[in-house]
């Protein structure tokens, strides 16, 4: 959001405000003078007592006081409300938004300080237990011929082995296996063993738009592939979660595009799935990656697609 905006913006909410304030100076006022002209009536009509006229005052003035704290803790709302919209970092960030090349590497920082981060929240006080989805679209222009898996995208710590895995941090891994068809997951756990927990899935097409999406719920780690869940895994322990930054494309990444690799701190329903389903990927060229041109023009993945494997 350029300067002119952040302007606007700010104009907008400072004219919304003392809208408000005014309107609700108004309403007391107007309120004040209804009730302040009843009782001057009642007051002067045979038979009102000054006593019972005073404890009528009494009475109007208590719930007067209390209506201006009911408003005035509603705008307090109101304006924190506002305040976090604008300066916390969002639940549901896009990590990569739009189009990059399989083999451009990308680290994204999680440092604070670090201007050009993108925050990743962990999960927190969910009702059901951790929980988090990522959600990217790939395209596969082939399968390489080397024998090392092809990294997609990590949040970790950055050091590979020689098969091009990372050693210690995969929360999630998300990886295509060596000459094949076919995407890697790990997902980290909290065990003395260390143990990882992985999902194959198979027969990921070629030269089509696929959208890969990692759900996970308490100990259930399913994995969507346009949409359909083609894999659960019941976790044995506790899932890992870390602060580390998430690594896209590294060591020559894979042969073809990612798009979208978005961040979600909470298990999406099937609503929010089918909603990113609709929309499709997109073509257009990433920010990150304004130097090269976007070419579009590629096929899309029937949403019917591995509904054989439910």
């Amino acid at each position: 959001m350029d300067q002119n905006s952040m302007n606007n913006v700010s104009n907008n909410i400072s004219n919304t405000a003392n809208n408000t304030l005014q309107g609700v100076g108004n309403f007391f006022l107007n309120m004040k003078n209804n009730i302040s002209s009843g009782l001057n009536s009642f007051s002067q009509e045979p038979g009102a007592t000054s006593q019972y006229t005073y404890s009528n005052s009494m009475i109007a003035k208590f719930a007067f006081l209390i209506l201006i704290v009911i408003i005035f803790m509603f705008l307090l709302s109101l304006g924190i409300s506002l305040v976090s919209y604008f300066t916390l970092p969002s639940n549901d960030p896009y990590v990569v938004k739009g189009m990059i090349d399989g083999n451009f590497p990308l680290r994204i920082s999680q440092d604070p300080n670090n201007s050009s981060a993108v925050p990743i929240l962990k999960s927190n006080n969910q009702s059901s237990g951790a929980e988090f989805t990522w959600s990217t679209w790939i395209y596969l222009n082939d399968l390489g011929t080397d024998d090392k898996y092809r990294h997609i995208f990590t949040k970790g710590d950055g050091i590979f082995d020689d098969k091009n895995m990372s050693t210690v941090n995969n929360a999630p891994g998300l990886y295509l296996t060596p000459k094949k068809n076919e995407l890697l997951v790990i997902m980290n756990t909290v065990s003395p063993e260390n143990v990882n927990e992985t999902i194959k899935i198979d027969n990921i097409p070629i030269k089509k738009w696929v959208n890969v999406m990692i759900r996970l719920q308490n100990i259930y780690l399913d994995v969507y592939i346009n949409g359909t869940v083609t894999k659960r895994v019941v976790l044995k322990n506790v899932p890992k979660q870390n602060y580390n930054d998430v690594y896209v494309n590294q060591n020559g990444g894979f042969p073809g595009k990612l798009a979208d690799l978005r961040y979600f701190s909470r298990a999406l329903n099937i609503f929010e799935i089918n909603t990113i389903m609709m929309g499709g990927p997109n073509t257009r060229t990433s920010t990150l990656y304004a130097s090269q041109t976007s070419k579009g023009g590629y096929s899309y993945l029937s949403n019917m697609w591995y509904s054989s494997k439910m």
